[in-house]
């Protein structure tokens, strides 16, 4: 699969866990911890094998997409160290979605065409996959280590 093809889906499913925790049905805390997984992983593929790779490409767009994602990691530790049961709980997941979708605006607007057009789609493929495998690895670890009440935490400290 095409980087730019998983950036795309990855996106989409974003959207729909920011969805599904803002409707306040079912199990907040469970699709919370799911999103901010998702997030966290979703954010280091980008930064560890597609963003070096297009550093020659667009410099200002990957410098500006690792500041998002520095001030996206402080918001999804604000979410995560707050219960659903908080007055403030909903204003910080919204302010997180808001911050989310404006990066994903701006990258499905600028950046992936611009890869599309720069890069062979052997490139792009061969990105995909390693984005697809590590992604994978993130999210399976903090299953099985941390849990899902934990694992945003940690990660997020780690990314």
């Amino acid at each position: 699969m095409k980087a730019t093809q998983l950036l795309k889906g990855q996106h989409r499913e974003a959207e729909r866990l920011f969805d599904l925790a803002l409707s306040g049905k079912g199990d907040v805390q469970r699709v919370t911890d799911e999103l901010t997984k998702h997030l966290l992983a979703h954010m280091l593929a980008e930064q560890v094998v597609l963003f070096p790779e297009l550093l020659a490409i667009e410099p200002d767009l990957i410098g500006g997409a690792c500041e998002e994602h520095t001030v996206a990691r402080f918001e999804i530790r604000r979410v995560v160290n707050t219960a659903p049961e908080d007055p403030s709980f909903r204003s910080k997941l919204i302010a997180l979605r808001d911050l989310v979708a404006h990066h994903v605006v701006e990258e499905e607007r600028e950046l992936l065409p611009k890869i599309e057009v720069e890069l062979t789609e052997d490139v792009n493929e061969r990105l995909g996959q390693q984005m697809l495998e590590l992604y994978d690895a993130l999210v399976a670890h903090s299953h099985r280590s941390h849990g899902p009440a934990v694992a945003p935490v940690r990660t997020a400290t780690a990314a």
